[in-house]
């Protein structure tokens, strides 16, 4: 049974021969090289519960399904299962997203016991009942999925790292359907709880809190489910997609907008920055706490409570306004009108608007690199006639040196200079060759002179 037709599995426990997590039963003959590319991925954290990975390894979809129980020494708890699929050049590598989300946590009871591969339509075949109750409970993660979403538009294609107390299978189920919908594209490698994220390899890590600072990751973008959100333009549409999302009214709104397969990112955004935000929309996060000394459940966390969502439907309160944040000579963000339209916007709008909001040099500096993300796409002539009104917002921002360095990276926007190669034809080598090739002439006449 091949791997487009069956999986392997791979199943690591506590080993007391080698104090470490290795492999004890497989359907493989050999496990040497698995246990070494999947081994940085085995432990999933101090919790306990249920966890999951997909990963690409050895041009092969592998997927995690990670538990550990608790106890007094916890590294002697975790059971992995481990489960090889198919080629990940493929189109559609099974396993793929979705069904590893949906049902991997309950695949170790199909086990053999002996050591034949599984098959994979029986993995499968609970797939449709698994789906639908992923979809109502990622549905009522609608304030949760929206910060996620606003900083992947922010991102577009950097790595993510999302702090989290909430179900991270159901937030990842939802944000998966919603970047399919609205970007034509989402994470295909993931873990939904690890105690650090410095491990390369997936798109998208979820962990309970951050972890100190030498365990943090400098090349993932970072989105804290458990602090309040900011009403900025990327914000604001991923607001709007995800409560069409609640609703079951994502698909329509694509549709309407006229977004279509191929489109680029930044025209999809464009596209979904004209629609309206509801009247009812709130930029608070829920938070759901666990008891104090006790981690939640990566299985099972604790689920965030019904009350912290807003109404959808009849009357209710106005949203309090946000508290202004104290910034010095910084402007305050503008107040949005209600109903507020993106219309006549476009991306550059929002990379001014945010610009205006920034309260810090590491805000300014992600913006600026979207800015120049944006460049780099656009013809020059384009971007030459946007700098009259970037210019006063980088004075005010940034010191005066700064300012033309900023400028001319906008306007040189040529593929990177490569560094030169070494090469033994070049003139100054091949001189030095010559002349040590005659010092070692005279050293040899010399020698038979004698």
């Amino acid at each position: 049974m091949g791997p487009d037709t069956g999986i392997d599995w791979i199943v690591f426990e506590w080993d007391e021969r080698t104090l470490g997590l290795g492999p004890v039963r497989s359907s493989l003959p050999d496990t040497r090289i698995w246990n070494h590319v999947l081994g940085p991925w085995l432990d999933p954290g101090p919790a306990p519960g249920v966890s999951i990975c997909r990963l690409v390894v050895e041009g092969r979809v592998a997927v995690l399904a990670r538990t550990r129980t608790g106890g007094s020494d916890s590294r002697r708890t975790i059971r992995v299962h481990a489960y090889l699929g198919g080629p990940a050049a493929h189109p559609s590598a099974m396993p793929n997203v979705r069904q590893t989300l949906a049902l991997a946590p309950g695949w170790e009871t199909l086990v053999p016991a002996d050591s034949a591969p599984l098959d994979l339509a029986q993995l499968l075949a609970p797939y449709s009942g698994a789906a639908a109750e992923l979809d109502r409970q990622a549905q009522a993660e609608e304030q949760a999925l929206a910060p996620i979403v606003a900083e992947v538009l922010r991102g577009r294609a950097q790595p993510l790292s999302v702090a989290s107390q909430g179900p991270a299978i159901a937030q990842l189920w939802g944000l998966v359907d919603v970047l399919d919908l609205v970007l034509g594209r989402y994470p295909g490698t993931f873990s939904t709880y690890e105690s650090d994220d410095l491990k390369p390899g997936a798109e998208v890590i979820f962990l309970r809190q951050w972890p100190g600072l030498s365990s943090r990751a400098s090349h993932r973008r970072r989105v804290d489910l458990r602090e309040p959100d900011e009403g900025n333009a990327y914000n604001e549409i991923a607001h709007l997609v995800a409560r069409a999302y609640a609703d079951g009214e994502l698909e329509g709104l694509v549709k309407r907008l006229r977004i279509t397969d191929g489109m680029p990112m930044e025209e999809r955004i464009e596209l979904l920055g004209t629609a309206r935000v509801p009247r009812e929309t709130t930029w608070a996060r829920p938070v759901s706490p666990s008891p104090a000394g006790e981690p939640a459940s990566a299985g099972h966390p604790t689920p965030l409570s019904p009350a912290n969502f807003p109404a959808r439907s009849g009357a209710q309160d106005p949203p309090a306004p946000r508290t202004p944040i104290s910034s010095g000579s910084m402007p305050l963000p503008k107040a949005l009108p209600e109903p507020y339209s993106f219309a006549a916007r476009d991306v550059f709008e929002v990379f001014m608007e945010e610009l205006a909001e920034a309260t810090s040099a590491g805000q300014v500096e992600d913006i600026l690199q979207d800015v120049r993300d944006w460049a780099a796409a656009r013809r020059p002539a384009d971007v030459r006639s946007r700098l009259p009104a970037l210019i006063p917002e980088l004075e005010r921002l940034l010191p005066d040196y700064q300012v033309n360095a900023v400028l001319r990276g906008l306007l040189d926007q040529g593929p990177p200079i490569e560094p030169a190669r070494f090469s033994w034809t070049h003139r100054q080598w091949l001189i030095l060759a010559v002349m040590l090739t005659i010092v070692l002439a005279f050293q040899v006449a010399e020698i038979f002179l004698r």
